[in-house]
Order: structure tokens, then sequence, then C-alpha cells
């Protein structure tokens, strides 16, 4: 399967590209061409398609930087765009763009052209044959120094394509963001590192080990498919987790879910079995974290069949008792708000929406790192500084949306003033600081 980059920074386009090529390609995504070429300096894709109209680096500049890397510059490029000037279109040309797509594009061009750019490619002999990954420095994950996402998900396929029979397993480090916010990102990568180090303990020389996320690895256990054995070896890494926090003096604001997926049992392609992990992981998540479940495909049987009302209840319930607003995709936000918005204006509660912009002083212009880092710093003031009903989710690279129900004007401006408060004090000082748009909704608002 061949592996695509996204890089855009318009999370609808972002979307919409996942949704059209998700199920043919690989796909990868970064926000801003700064996380672009940190992600280039440990994976490589098959071709990057990427938006030129970014902030703080646009797609020519970042064209540039990836053409002047020895390990980037070949990777193929198409660029997408909603300017229509013809001289952007040549620009294109000259950097040796091999498409130049419109936005807002239609989804079954793009996917048309991307079919076509690949064959061009193919018959071209630019791929040339298949080879096996080999685990070098370039692919793995620099935190931790297991295999990354990219490395590791081949490996894995490979292996299962080939017929191996075995178990994957999805772990988790529970409530990161806490340790983050209170303990610091310092403390947090440590984690991670420990995390990473446990689970090597519990892995022979033929399995696999990648980091796929901000917070999760996914480990396939080569040859062993006993549930029993499996078992116990999930409980070795969520006893030693804790041994370590304890060491850390972090007791109690971590833990480790692990969901697990026996090959060939419950499917016979990595897809399939990572689907299986990740709704077992979900599992464990919602009943109280610190622990392990097998997925099952079977639908829930209880009482001949049928779920109990208080049953699914309890399920349906969060267990966590994290502080801090809910964190959202912009899609689920959306769904959220829009719910919240009938009751406002049904009255039945109030409703503030909020927009939060990162806005740097007149004159001047920081860089991308320091604005991804005054965002990682928003995102902890939101978290310690927000309840448990109120719902965010990020926009941009940016900005920040908030809902805030039962909030009105009396109790808008103390949270205002603590949010801004919260970010100033975590900043530390600089040049970067929050703009608030308020906007109160529903019937309540116009009595």
């Amino acid at each position: 399967m061949k592996h695509i980059l996204i890089v855009d920074d318009d999370k609808v386009n972002m979307e919409c590209a996942r949704l059209v090529l998700g199920t043919q390609y690989k796909l990868s995504s970064c926000a801003s061409g700064l996380q672009a070429m940190q992600f280039l300096a440990t994976s490589i894709p098959d071709l990057i398609l990427l938006d030129i109209n970014m902030p703080f680096m646009d797609g020519f500049e970042l064209i540039r930087r990836i053409q002047a890397d020895e390990r980037s510059k070949n990777v193929p490029l198409v660029i997408l765009t909603a300017e229509k000037d013809p001289e952007i279109e040549r620009k294109c040309k000259e950097v040796g763009a091999l498409d130049y797509i419109r936005k807002p594009f239609v989804p079954s061009d793009l996917q048309i052209r991307m079919e076509q750019v690949f064959l061009n490619l193919e018959r071209a002999g630019f791929f040339g044959e298949e080879e096996t990954v080999n685990v070098d420095r370039g692919s793995l994950d620099p935190l931790t120094g297991v295999i990354d996402a990219q490395h590791g998900w081949q490996m894995m396929d490979e292996k299962i394509k080939a017929g191996s029979y075995g178990s994957l397993l999805l772990i988790g480090a529970d409530n990161l963001r806490v340790v983050n916010g209170f303990y610091g990102m310092t403390a947090g990568d440590n984690l991670l590192k420990a995390l990473a180090s446990i689970i090597r303990n519990y892995t022979d020389a033929e399995d696999v080990l990648c980091r796929i996320g901000g917070d999760c690895f996914l480990v396939y256990i080569t040859g062993v498919n006993d549930k029993d054995v499996i078992g116990r070896r999930a409980r070795g890494i969520i006893s030693d987790m804790q041994q370590k926090l304890s060491e850390f003096h972090m007791e109690g604001t971590s833990s480790v879910s692990i969901g697990i997926a026996i090959a060939p049992e419950d499917g016979d392609n990595l897809p399939l079995l990572y689907n299986g992990t990740d709704k077992a992981l979900y599992h464990v998540k919602q009943n109280g974290k610190n622990s392990f479940h097998f997925f099952s495909q079977q639908t829930v049987q209880s009482k001949g069949g049928i779920a109990d009302l208080d049953e699914l209840y309890d399920k349906l319930r969060r267990t966590d008792v994290e502080k801090g607003a809910y964190v959202l995709d912009y899609y689920a936000f959306q769904y959220v708000f829009n719910y919240l918005c009938r009751q406002a204006e049904r009255g039945d509660i109030r409703l503030a929406a909020l927009l939060l912009n990162l806005i740097p002083e007149e004159g001047y212009l920081p860089s991308t790192a320091e604005m991804e880092r005054a965002m990682g710093v928003l995102d902890q003031t939101l978290f310690t500084s927000l309840r448990r009903s109120d719902v965010s989710a990020k926009y941009s690279d940016r900005q920040m949306l908030l809902a805030l129900p039962n909030t009105g004007k009396a109790e808008l401006q103390p949270v205002l003033e603590r949010v801004n408060r919260d970010y100033e004090g975590k900043m530390g000082g600089g040049k970067v600081h929050l703009q608030f748009y308020v906007k109160e909704i529903g019937a309540a608002v116009q009595q």
C-alpha cells in the first residue's frame, strides 16, 4: 500500500482527503510545514500532497527544504491550492510538482488524479521492486527508540500476509495530558520512554513493537495466540508500569490500558486486527482504565441477547475523573455544538461559544516552533482552567473553539480572566497572547 503524507492546515480539506484516499493508501497528516519536516526526519512517504497556503512556512518554502534534504529530495509532490493565479501554477511546475489540484476539490476528481499520478510513476519505474524494511536509525521513533509507525505497520503487515499467527496489542498510556499538565512535558516524555522499555521486556526478537501516536504503542507478538499467555504479558506490562510510576512519584496520575486482538481468530489482515484492538482498548478506557481486554466480534450477550438499560448506562457513562474540557476533533465538536445550540435555543440551558486566537504582538513574527509551543500551552491551560462539562476543539494551528454550557455573562468574565492568567503564567512571558471572541447563544440571551 502506497504511503501519502498530506500537509494542510485546513481541517475540512484534510478530512475530505482522508475520506477519499484512506481506503486505497496509507495516509499520514501534518498541519504545518514544521510538523512535516519533523515527520520527514524519520519517515519517507511515497508521495507528498501539500497545500501551498500555510502560515509561517508556505508550501514553496517547505518544498525547498524537502528538496534540499538528501533523504526526501526525490519524493514526488502534488500541490493543493485555492489560488487561480497562472503565476502560481508556473511556480508549481518549476518546483517539479507532478500535478496541481485546485481547492475546493471534487472528491472523485482527487481520487482519479492521484491514481493517475501513481500509475505514471509506476510506468516510469519510479518505485522499482518492493524492498524489505531494514530497521535503521531513520526508521526509529526519536523519543522512545522503538520502530516508527510507518515501518512498524509495514513489518506487521508483511508477517500477517505471510500467514503468521499471533496477537496484536494496542497499548495506551492513560491520562498523559494530566502528566504533561501537572508535571511538565519532560515528565510525559519520560513516562513514554519507560513504557516503551517495559513493553520491550515482554517481546522477543521476532516480535514487532512500534509507536503509533502520542501515547500509544502497537505490538505484534509473533506465533503466540494463547489468551492465557498473552493475558499474563498484558498484566505484567500494567504491573511494571505501576511500579515505574511509583518510582517517579506519580502514583494515581497515569496507568496503562491494553486492547488485544488475536490472529487469525479476530482477523486475517492487519487493518481488521487493528480495528479489533482499537475497540477493545476503548472498552478498557470506558470501564476504569488500568486493565486489558480481548476483542470479540460477538454482540452484547445479556438477558437473552438484549442488554439491560442499567447495564448500558454504566457502560456509556464516562468513568474517568479528570478535570478540564472534553477535547474533541473538529467534526465531533460540530455535532456536540449543534446539539447544545438546540438546547440553548429552546431555553433549556445557557450557552457561550468562544473562539480563542493566538495573536503575536504587532510587528513581531514568531517562529513556527514558538507558535506550536504556544498552542501546547493553550491546550494545557484549557485542561487546568475549564470544567469537565465544557467542550473544546482545535480549529487551526492558532485557534481553539470552546462551547461552555450553563455559562452566561456573569460567569463568563471570570472564566476568560482565569484562562488568560493561566496561559500567560505557563508561557512565562513572550510575545504571543490570547485574543477572545465570545458569542452567547439561545433564547435566554434575547430575554
